[in-house]
């Protein structure tokens, strides 16, 4: 059963946890990715060309734990996957930010 939901960042870095099959993706971009992000998180700058065409190269099977900066787009690109056919996705609630301001895990490069 398809499911779609904003969760806060305790609950996804739970989710995270518990189910490392979940691919984490970071629509943000490339540069604030690359200065800091989730753990095992990889890129999918939101704003940058092709990006219909990297959505449509992901797995609709799989599931999905996505966010941005501030959680607005993220709920957009969520809406969109399940638009286009995707099993289960969950918007991490603030985004980037309400992640960092819980002090939860982070990798930079």
């Amino acid at each position: 059963m398809p499911q779609f939901k904003t969760i806060p960042p305790q609950e996804a870095l739970k989710l995270i946890k518990e189910h490392p099959e979940f691919t984490i993706i970071d629509i943000r971009p490339q540069e604030d990715f690359e200065d800091e992000h989730l753990p095992g998180a990889q890129n999918l700058d939101y704003d940058g060309h092709q990006f219909q065409k990297k959505v449509e190269k992901l797995d609709k099977e799989k599931e999905y734990v996505i966010y941005c900066k501030s959680g607005v787009r993220g709920e957009y690109f969520m809406d969109k996957m399940r638009e286009s056919g995707f099993k289960k996705a969950y918007n991490i609630q603030g985004g980037f930010v309400g992640w960092k301001i819980k002090k939860l895990p982070l990798v930079s490069d």
